[in-house]
C-alpha cells in the first residue's frame, strides 16, 4: 500500500491589523515647541493618522513633554515605559512623527531603535516614510539617523557662531558671570547686593588673610558665588583676580567694558604671599 504523503501544516495567518498593539511616541522640548511649532498635538495628529493609514487602530500614546532629545531613554519616562512594553511583548509596532523624536544624536537613535527591534516590534516614522519591515527601511534607518545627527550638529554650530559674533561685538557669550554681575535680557549689569560683597572682600583684604575672610563670610552666612554653600580661600582669591573687570576693563575682544563695581575709593589689596 502506498504511503500517504506527509501532511504539512499551513503557516499561521498573521493577526488582524486591528488587533496589533501600536505604541505612539511623541516628544517635545519646551524651547523646541516654541521655536518650531512641532508640538505634541501636531505629532499626535501625524502619528495617529499614520497608524490609521497602515490599518492599525489599537494605539497607546507615550509622551515626554518638555524633555530634550539629548537625554537617554532611561531619563525620559514616556520612552522608558514604551520600551519596557515592547520588551514585554505588549507593543508590536512603534509609530513616531520623525526620527529625531527618539533622540538628537545618532547613538541615542540607534540605541532606541535596537531596543525596539530586539523586542520584536516594527518602527514606522511619518516624516521619513520609514518602515523597518522592509530591507530598504532597514538601510534607510541608518542614513536618516545620521541626518538627524547632522541637523543637530548644524544647530549647535550656528548657536556657537552666533555667540562668537556677539562676543566680538559686546563681549556677551553666556556662561557664569563673576560675582557682582547679573544677566537680564541679554545684558550684563551690576547686582548691587553681590557687588557689596565684592567691595567688602577688597576692603577686608587690606588687613586679613584669604582664610580669615572666608571664615568670616561662612560664620555670617554670606551667599557664595553661583550657588555654592561654603566660602574658601580660593573663592576669595578668584574675586581678587577679577579686579580689572570690577574696575571697568574691556570685555574680551569687544569694545564694551564691564560695569564698574570698584571705583577709586576702593583700594587694591596689599601684596601678600599666596594663601595669606
Amino acid at each position: 500500500m502506498a504511503r500517504a504523503a506527509p501532511r504539512t501544516q499551513a503557516p499561521a495567518a498573521p493577526p488582524p491589523m486591528a488587533s496589533v498593539a501600536v505604541g505612539i511616541y511623541i516628544r517635545v522640548s519646551t524651547d523646541e515647541q516654541a521655536a518650531s511649532g512641532f508640538g505634541l498635538e501636531v505629532q499626535r495628529t501625524q502619528t495617529t493618522g499614520m497608524a490609521m493609514v497602515k490599518g492599525y487602530h489599537n494605539t497607546t500614546v507615550y509622551e515626554d513633554a518638555g524633555l530634550s532629545g539629548t537625554l537617554g531613554a532611561k531619563q525620559r519616562p514616556g520612552l522608558a515605559r514604551l520600551l519596557a512594553d515592547v520588551q514585554a511583548g505588549k507593543i508590536q509596532v512603534v509609530v513616531i512623527a520623525a526620527l529625531d523624536r527618539l533622540g538628537r544624536s545618532t547613538r541615542i537613535i540607534l540605541d532606541v531603535v535596537e531596543q525596539i527591534t530586539s523586542g520584536g516590534a516594527q518602527l514606522i516614522s511619518a516624516r521619513e516614510s520609514l518602515d523597518t519591515t522592509t530591507p530598504t527601511g532597514q538601510f534607510m534607518l541608518t542614513i536618516f539617523a545620521a541626518l538627524a545627527q547632522l541637523e543637530r550638529d548644524q544647530i549647535v554650530k550656528r548657536t556657537a557662531d552666533g555667540r562668537e559674533a556677539r562676543g566680538r561685538k559686546d563681549g556677551e557669550k553666556g556662561g557664569n558671570l563673576p560675582l557682582g554681575y547679573r544677566r537680564a535680557d541679554g545684558r550684563v549689569s551690576v547686582d548691587q547686593s553681590a557687588a557689596a560683597v565684592v567691595r567688602r572682600v577688597f576692603t577686608l583684604r587690606q588687613m586679613f588673610s584669604l582664610n580669615s575672610i572666608a571664615g568670616t563670610f561662612n560664620s555670617e552666612g554670606v551667599p557664595t558665588p553661583h550657588g555654592g554653600k561654603v566660602w574658601y580661600a580660593s573663592t576669595i582669591r578668584q574675586i581678587l583676580l577679577n579686579e580689572a573687570m570690577y574696575r571697568g576693563a574691556k570685555r574680551g575682544e569687544s569694545s564694551a567694558a564691564w560695569p564698574v563695581i570698584l571705583d577709586g575709593t576702593v583700594a587694591s589689596p596689599r601684596r601678600r604671599r599666596p594663601g595669606r
